[in-house]
């Protein structure tokens, strides 16, 4: 959202979700007493589904999807979009030339097929479909390729996606601004182009798969520019399945279904909402009173409940991410430019009891591979782990045996979930004498903060694969995916080690040499701690009885663009429920 590009670190599964603070004694107290007296009357909500669908298993479309986020959405920007709430914004807006299909093949899309692959597994020709059509009307041609593959490469879009494609003879340097042109980038006729490679890169497939490589109007791109820095993201044009007619930011985006879309027949609603800043409380009660048509990442209370319920199972999906959290520190700020400070706080985190907070749906880990991914090892020799004596040593070794004269300043998520696994850890780096100050901010904030150099010492984050690769990860701690801002490598850590074992691995065709050399680059990152890793998710999402054509997709997080609805829905009366338990306690 996966943060880097998933989520704001709040917790495994709140997606960001929180509640904005309210100051004031006086306030908080009447609240509070309002609060009290509401929920004494508060009707107990759905004990199961409140309405199921028609029965038609035919495919088709109308009706309103209504899907929800715990924070604001940043942008629409595919070149710059790097986060899972504008990502499920952006996947009903846009295609790419190539997708993944739901067994994480990549699958061609824009591209009539996958790429005719030449010399010695340097270059690419792509094919384009004919007649594909951007919402504008105007039909997609490989000039529209070459354009946007430019847009993105240049320093002036500072796209956290250049790395994935620097491999592209003469990207470096037309992103340094040393030449005007990319001689890898070739269109061969209207409907056809051709990418060429300065070494074999087995991920290059995977990159053009990203939506950072979707193609773009230029008459969009150059027409909002010139209005500001962000009006190209609040005015997209894509080729995908809806268009956006909408957007009131920090509330609500709204797209339609287009008319004019290449796949047909694409079944699907004839509307899509996309709610902002609802908090997990809050989009669970309306997803259970048949007001939201899908949720995922509730608070634990809604997924001990959830869990437990007879009547949600066959609506449920529950599933191990493949997904990173750690706390991360910047390496070029005070304290955290001592590695000794930085594994103080890998093995001061009781990762544990992170976990029990979490009602079980964190997985402690000690190291950047989840264990999905080949070159995650168990028995790594430098993973982390929880050890108060050996931080209280590494303190010491930083010439802090008495800890921290100064407090440092942690960046987090703006949800309750945020705050309370914060403080869990802030709790276990006083122990060792670090004093963390929380500063709590929007997503948007945080996304922008922590991105750029000089600005976050400390911050919780997580990521999620964009494809099922080593090198998705370790990529986040490669120097060359440091940027001044909307940096990759958010820690902007630098060791010209693992750049040299990553550089050696991109062209590597044997699976187990390129699997060793992965192995060897975890343990690195392990050892010098740019991040205290601290676990793996267990995710859940849940989605109503009229809803058709839904699974969670292994790439993909919350993907609702092939979703259509079994309408008209029909209520359901409660006593169906009766044997259901009104509330899930926990174990």
């Amino acid at each position: 959202m996966r943060s880097t590009r998933r989520s704001d670190g709040s917790a495994a599964g709140t997606r960001g979700d929180g509640w904005r603070r309210v100051r004031g004694v006086a306030v908080v107290v009447v609240l509070a007493a309002l609060s009290v007296a509401a929920v004494r009357h508060w009707p107990e909500p759905p004990i199961g589904p409140r309405y199921v669908g028609a029965g038609d298993p035919t495919p088709r479309s109308g009706g309103t999807f209504v899907f929800a986020g715990g924070s604001n959405i940043r942008t629409f920007d595919p070149h710059v979009a790097y986060d899972q709430l504008s990502y499920m914004g952006i996947r009903l807006l846009f295609d790419g030339l190539l997708d993944y299909d739901r067994d994480s093949h990549l699958v061609p899309s824009l591209a009539v097929a996958l790429p005719e692959v030449s010399n010695g597994g340097r270059t690419f020709r792509f094919e384009l479909r004919r007649g594909v059509r951007f919402h504008n009307g105007r039909e997609l041609t490989a000039d529209d390729v070459v354009w946007s593959m430019r847009a993105l490469l240049s320093s002036e879009s500072a796209s956290p996606g250049y790395p994935f494609y620097k491999a592209i003879v003469g990207a470096p340097d037309f992103h340094a601004g040393k030449r005007d042109d990319i001689p890898g980038i070739k269109k061969l006729g209207r409907y056809t182009v051709e990418f060429t490679l300065t070494e074999p890169d087995h991920t290059f497939l995977n990159a053009m798969a990203l939506p950072f490589a979707y193609p773009v109007p230029r008459e969009n791109y150059e027409r909002w520019a010139k209005v500001g820095p962000d009006a190209v993201g609040r005015h997209p044009v894509g080729t995908g399945p809806f268009e956006l007619v909408r957007w009131e930011r920090g509330v609500e985006a709204v797209f339609k279904r287009f008319d004019g879309y290449w796949n047909q027949p694409h079944p699907g609603p004839d509307e899509m909402v996309f709610l902002e800043n609802l908090a997990g409380p809050v989009a669970t009660a309306r997803f259970r009173n048949g007001d939201l048509d899908a949720i995922a990442g509730m608070p634990a209370v809604d997924y001990l409940f959830f869990k437990k319920s007879r009547a949600w199972k066959p609506y449920l999906d529950q599933y191990p991410g493949v997904t990173i959290w750690g706390l991360a520190m910047n390496c070029e700020m005070a304290p955290f430019d001592d590695v000794h400070v930085r594994r103080a706080v890998a093995f001061a985190i009781n990762r544990k009891a992170l976990s029990r907070a979490l009602q079980g749906r964190a997985l402690p880990t000690g190291q950047l591979l989840p264990p999905a991914i080949p070159g995650y090892d168990p028995d790594l020799p430098d993973r982390q782990y929880y050890d108060p004596e050996r931080a209280k040593e590494e303190m010491a070794l930083a010439g802090h045996p008495d800890g921290l004269a100064a407090p440092v300043t942690a960046w987090i998520g703006d949800s309750d979930n945020s705050r309370l696994i914060a403080q869990l850890w802030q709790q276990d780096l006083r122990e060792i004498g670090i004093d963390v100050a929380l500063r709590q901010v929007s997503f948007a904030t945080y996304l922008e903060a922590t991105a750029k150099k000089d600005t976050a010492q400390m911050f919780p984050s997580g990521w999620n694969m964009d494809f099922p690769d080593a090198s998705n990860f370790l990529f986040l701690f490669d120097s060359h995916s440091i940027h001044p801002s909307h940096s990759d490598n958010r820690s902007f850590y630098r060791n010209p080690e693992l750049d040299r074992l990553l550089a050696k691995a991109r062209p590597e065709t044997d699976p187990a040499a390129r699997v060793k050399l992965y192995r060897e680059a975890n343990d690195i990152v392990a050892r010098d701690a740019p991040w205290a890793f601290l676990y793996t998710p267990l995710e859940m999402e849940v989605w109503q009885p009229y809803v058709m054509g839904y699974r969670p997709h292994p790439i993909w997080l919350e993907d609702y663009r092939d979703v259509w609805l079994d309408l008209p829905r029909h209520r359901v009366p409660q006593s169906r429920y009766r044997d259901e338990p009104a509330r899930a306690e926990a174990p």
